[in-house]
């Protein structure tokens, strides 16, 4: 039987459309194969870079722990491990962290961790600097003094910066405070039951039952001792008295080296100890310079900067006065005394003598910071909370404090002794 040829081109159409179904379906499940198998490779692309991130997280981990327990600034040093567990199935990747040091005397320190899992490599980066106590412009283990009970902040009274207490703060009037406050205990004392009478302006917040800070110990004392015991230190023994000269020399006193204003040059490494010595200290400072003593401190007339940090913020002139127990100023000091300098009274208070006599004295500038055991008396205030003998205290920040301390000061460490570190930042690269 023969075939119409209408029937014949019906047949050829159908093939011709089934062959280009076929090749589209074929085409399609090719495409989607493709598209499936790069989602997926993009998928464990992703996921081996999740892991090697956190591997290199882990890394980092790792060596800020190293870095912790050293007892000391260590110098640069690397940390690696070839399996570190990143998944389930005992999957491993591994990291290589090198830390390095900017070798400056208060050092930086940079983490650079790689992690590796799979084909995904991620490096992290983070920068970390050990904390001063120089960090906080006020800082006190506790604001009663064993000889003369409650001490107060009143109405004139200023202050910048960190300021704490492992205390408790008592407060008359309305100082001002220009910097975060806290203290560890859950309450103020106020002097007259608080608002509105006592009205402080807390410009910065106020934390109350904050963690306490741990105080220095005689590690600080030590470590200028050791500074000054180095052939570019200074070392001394009995009463001391230092006049600092604006040319960068000091005209020192001392009887066991038969000294009289004897004239010399700052210490090269900058670092002063008096051994069982008080040392009476004032002048102007050009260049950085720790005074330690095992004994006490006296403050007998200004002590300045030669180049102001305040209108010279690239100045490098640095003063750190320690005492083991106070720091005193002098009565006879002069009316509106200033002091350049970070001071501590490790076991002691910083005070004025005879604060009770002598009348209103003006304003004493602290330019820097002061961190003492107990809170000590500059003057005393009549019943309306004004101040009629001694100095109104005006505590400035020195700002490079936040990441810079004087010569052979020693780092914050926690209650297991170890150093405390701050962090600076963290990228990925």
């Amino acid at each position: 039987m023969r075939i119409p040829l209408k029937n014949k081109k019906n047949q050829g159409f159908l093939l011709i459309t089934t062959i280009l179904t076929t090749f589209l379906i074929t085409a399609f499940l090719a495409a989607f194969l493709v598209i499936v198998t790069s989602g997926l490779r993009q998928a464990n692309r992703a996921v081996e870079g999740m892991r090697a991130y956190y591997t290199a997280d882990a890394g980092l981990a790792d060596a800020f722990i190293q870095l912790r327990a050293a007892a000391s600034f260590p110098s640069a040093f690397t940390v690696s491990n070839t399996s570190y567990l990143v998944g389930p199935n005992n999957l491993n990747g591994s990291y290589t962290v090198n830390v390095t040091t900017n070798g400056a005397t208060w050092p930086t320190y940079t983490l650079a961790s790689t992690g590796v899992f799979g084909s995904a490599s991620k490096t992290l980066t983070l920068r970390v600097k050990a904390t001063s106590y120089s960090r906080w412009n006020y800082l006190s283990q506790t604001e009663i003094s064993p000889a003369w009970g409650t001490l107060w902040w009143v109405t004139g009274m200023y202050a910048e910066g960190p300021i704490h207490s492992n205390g408790q703060f008592n407060i008359w009037g309305s100082p001002i405070y220009n910097g975060p406050v806290s203290q560890s205990s859950s309450a103020i004392n106020y002097g007259q039951g608080g608002p509105p009478t006592d009205n402080p302006n807390f410009q910065n917040g106020l934390t109350l039952s904050a963690p306490s800070i741990p105080f220095p110990t005689v590690d600080l004392l030590n470590s200028v001792k050791n500074g000054a015991a180095q052939a570019s230190g200074i070392s001394l023994t009995g009463a001391t008295t230092i006049v600092m000269v604006s040319d960068g020399t000091m005209k020192v006193t001392n009887s066991a080296k038969n000294w009289n204003a004897k004239s010399m040059a700052i210490p090269t490494n900058g670092a002063l100890y008096v051994n069982n010595g008080d040392v009476t200290v004032q002048g102007t400072l050009k260049g950085q310079l720790t005074i330690a003593t095992n004994q006490a401190v006296w403050i007998s007339d200004h002590i300045r900067y030669n180049t102001d940090p305040r209108t010279t913020p690239e100045s490098t002139d640095m003063l750190g006065l320690v005492a083991s127990s106070d720091v005193t100023v002098k009565q006879s000091a002069p009316n509106n005394l200033e002091i350049d300098a970070y001071v501590v009274a490790l076991n002691g208070a910083f005070q004025l003598e005879n604060f009770s006599t002598g009348g209103f004295q003006g304003d004493m500038v602290q330019f820097g910071g002061l961190m003492n055991k107990y809170c000590g008396p500059t003057g005393v205030m009549n019943a309306s909370g004004v101040i009629i003998d001694g100095y109104n205290q005006l505590q400035y920040y020195d700002t490079r404090f936040k990441n810079a301390a004087p010569p052979f000061f020693t780092p914050v460490k926690d209650s297991s002794n170890r150093i405390v570190y701050s962090k600076v930042d963290l990228k990925e690269t």
